[in-house]
């Protein structure tokens, strides 16, 4: 399969060779075709990209979301355990 530079060489030959127009027109058609195809192809892929930015940014907030649940819990054990010894040393000094 030729490139869509090589199509275009070969319209240039046509050109300069003096092709008969239908043999230029043929050409032409082909490349347009080809540009379509390039096109329609660019317009999935830019429409994919999008979806993917959207959907690593709904992944990006889960996890935002995760840290700072764990940082919570982290932070609510710690200070648990702290309550706990403090009452545990409170209760030590009460007693003596």
């Amino acid at each position: 399969m030729k490139t869509l530079q090589e199509d275009i060489d070969d319209l240039d030959r046509m050109v300069d060779t003096g092709a008969q127009k239908d043999a230029i027109r043929s050409q032409i058609r082909l490349i347009a075709r080809e540009v379509a195809a390039f096109q329609a192809d660019y317009d999935s892929l830019a429409a994919s990209h999008a979806k993917l930015g959207d959907e690593k940014a709904a992944v990006d907030k889960q996890l935002a979301d995760m840290k700072a649940r764990d940082e919570k819990s982290t932070d609510d054990f710690f200070a648990q355990k702290a309550e706990e010894e403090r009452r545990i040393i409170q209760s030590h000094l009460l007693k003596h």
